[in-house]
């Protein structure tokens, strides 16, 4: 491996969730919840070694070794790719959009306070 893209990308919010805001506003319990589940697992990560990471998602990568795995998980957390909370900043939603355009994914960009759901 010659580089990270993770390491070489900067900070991109990758884990999200997309709803109508009816949707939002009459299903608050699930929005809530399905953000203390995406943060439940961010503690875990950050609270449990490589190694056993890497012994309870084995089974979800059958064509890679243990040893590879740990070895995967530990590049991520030198480069800080999970981050500490759910929430993320205006500049890296910014970032992403970027990298969305360059690619073609979108045509434009949107606000952030137009996307982001605040409780």
């Amino acid at each position: 491996m010659v580089a990270s893209i993770g390491e070489i990308g900067g900070i991109v919010p990758y884990t999200s969730y997309s709803a109508r805001d009816s949707y939002i506003k009459n299903n608050s319990e699930i929005i809530k919840d399905f953000t203390n589940a995406i943060q439940k697992g961010l503690d875990f990560v950050h609270s449990h070694s490589d190694k056993e990471i890497a012994e309870i998602i084995v089974k979800q990568f059958p064509d890679t070794s243990l040893v590879d795995l740990e070895n995967a998980i530990k590049r991520y957390r030198e480069i800080d790719a999970w981050p500490i909370t759910t929430d993320f900043s205006k500049e890296s939603f910014n970032h992403l959009q970027d990298i969305m355009l360059d690619y073609g994914a979108i045509d434009k960009k949107v606000s952030y306070e137009q996307l982001i759901y605040n409780e």
